[in-house]
């Protein structure tokens, strides 16, 4: 059995869903006019932009994939990690913006004694990933042996996107 409502109450109630769904089909038409015609709004352009780069920048741990193949510590500060990277982003990824992060937020830069390690055409180092391109190599990090929960990160100069970590860490020394 349904309670019962006044008249007036229902009537107040009707009122505020029919201003609601007004607001809201006025809202998605005038958003649709601008997404269509941005130049007929002064600033419009540049929030859109503003406003997909955001999008982009949040999306980005889903459209770059880096798988681990293998992490070894080849010293105690040593570490060398193969990697695969994947990119499906709009940007175009540096492997020098690549870091490695820990549980406790210190970063770690790729190592520039990476050239004495690993081979010119294994090493990362100072390539870059275009949209839609696959790239297979080993990179060098500068990291402390008794670090946990490395994990890769972007760094985007607004700061760090933590993109994949690295879940098994050996050690050849």
């Amino acid at each position: 059995m349904k309670a019962y409502v006044p008249r007036q109450v229902r009537r107040q109630r009707q009122i505020i869903t029919q201003l609601i769904v007004v607001v809201v089909v006025v809202v998605l038409g005038v958003s649709v006019i601008v997404m269509r015609y941005p130049w007929i709004i002064p600033g419009a352009t540049d929030f859109i932009d503003q406003a997909r780069l955001l999008w982009d920048l949040a999306t980005l741990p889903l459209t770059v994939k880096i798988d681990v193949e293998n992490a070894v510590f080849w010293g105690p500060n040593l570490l060398i990690v193969n990697i695969r990277i994947e990119n499906n982003s709009r940007f175009v990824i540096l492997c020098k913006d690549l870091r490695l992060a820990d549980r406790g937020g210190q970063v770690y830069m790729p190592s520039s004694t990476s050239v004495y390690y690993v081979t010119r055409d294994e090493s990362l180092w100072m390539r870059q990933i275009n949209p839609g391109q696959k790239i297979k190599g080993k990179y060098a990090f500068t990291v402390p042996d008794n670090v946990f929960g490395l994990m890769f990160a972007v760094d985007t100069g607004a700061g760090l996107i933590k993109l994949q970590p690295i879940s098994e860490v050996s050690r050849a020394y």
